[in-house]
């Protein structure tokens, strides 16, 4: 191999690491954005129905609809990461300037939940 074409190898590698790390802090720094409340100043509350034997994946659908997280993907990840005790199922009274870690821990507690 050339010192031109080793040259040429080590700039394509360098041009793709540079890429990959950009690639992986713009989607940390989404996730961070995400995991923020809708609306920090809001006093306004949502009752949401979890039914019994929702999945994770439904609870986020749920969540995003009554437009209390900003990505529904973000809510199911953390759900998956940081769940320690599942959802409740139940009525819940939640605020819209909750965070998604806020929120998880709400959706897990026994009196949060207001049975049907």
């Amino acid at each position: 191999m050339s010192k031109e074409q080793l040259r040429r190898q080590n700039r394509i590698v360098i041009a793709l690491v540079v890429v990959l790390i950009i690639v992986g802090l713009s989607i940390h720094q989404y996730f961070n954005y995400a995991l923020k409340p809708v609306d920090a100043d809001s006093k306004q509350r949502v009752t949401v129905v979890v039914p019994k034997g929702a999945t994770d994946h439904s609870v986020a659908v749920l969540m995003k609809k009554h437009h209390l997280v900003r990505s529904q993907f973000v809510f199911d990840y953390y759900l998956q990461t940081h769940k320690t005790n599942g959802i409740k199922a139940g009525k819940f009274r939640l605020k819209r300037s909750s965070s998604i870690p806020e929120l998880v821990m709400t959706l897990q507690e026994n009196q949060a939940a207001k049975k049907q």
